[in-house]
């Protein structure tokens, strides 16, 4: 057999190697953080779907490399998400898009709000150059852990400082309150103003949140 034959073989054999890699072995050699771990993967790495990752799940993807495509399909917070990503590492584009209601992985918080709109990103490698769009909800509440109104929620995305998302949460007669989540730094910041009879008052003063006597919402919080 001459030396073409043998290679095109052995490539033949990676590429078909490459096409059915299993999601579960791949994901189950990644050392994830704590609460982060993928659960009950399965399919291919190109094809796949797993049941949780971390506040995440069910999820499943499909991955086009030849193609620059990949969408992701998801639950999070009691909705349906689609991530859509086209282009190739110096030059991508990114949307993430809000589905139908769903029943998404529990976790230590839970909100239940209709999301609309969409967030539209671009950028090169690791970096954000480009966003916009918004995402907004109205009568927003949380469920777990306290049961409370959070109101309309405006949530706009920014590259100003590395990719950031930035929520404008109001409910009229008792709290305005801005939150800043800074992706690659993992922090949280809230800044606000929340009226003393308002029901949002007493959790986030227990919290450490607000301190006594004062109606001024102040944090910053690292998330892990």
């Amino acid at each position: 057999m001459s030396r073409s034959l043998w290679l095109a073989g052995g490539l033949a054999f990676v590429f078909t190697l490459l096409a059915n890699l299993p999601a579960a072995w791949v994901l189950g050699s990644i050392a994830w953080p704590s609460g982060w771990q993928a659960e009950a993967p399965g399919g291919t790495l190109w094809k796949g779907r797993l049941r949780r990752l971390g506040p995440l799940g069910p999820l499943a993807w499909q991955v086009s490399p030849w193609r620059g495509h990949l969408q992701v399909e998801g639950a999070f917070q009691q909705q349906a998400w689609t991530l859509r990503a086209s282009g190739w590492p110096w030059n991508w584009q990114a949307r993430l898009s809000p589905g139908a209601a769903a029943v998404g992985a529990a976790g230590d918080y839970l909100i239940d709000g209709r999301w609309q709109g969409e967030l539209r990103l671009a950028g090169q490698g690791g970096r954000c150059l480009h966003a916009e769009g918004q995402l907004q909800a109205s009568q927003v509440a949380m469920l777990t852990p306290w049961n409370l109104a959070l109101g309309d929620v405006r949530v706009t995305p920014s590259c100003a400082a590395g990719l950031q998302l930035l929520a404008h949460i109001q409910r009229a007669g008792e709290h305005r309150i801005e939150a800043r989540l800074e992706l690659a730094s993992h922090r949280l910041r809230l800044d606000g103003q929340v009226q003393a009879d308002a029901a949002l008052l007493p959790p986030l003063a227990q919290a450490g949140w607000v301190k006594p006597g004062s109606t001024v919402l102040a944090a910053q919080l690292r998330l892990r």
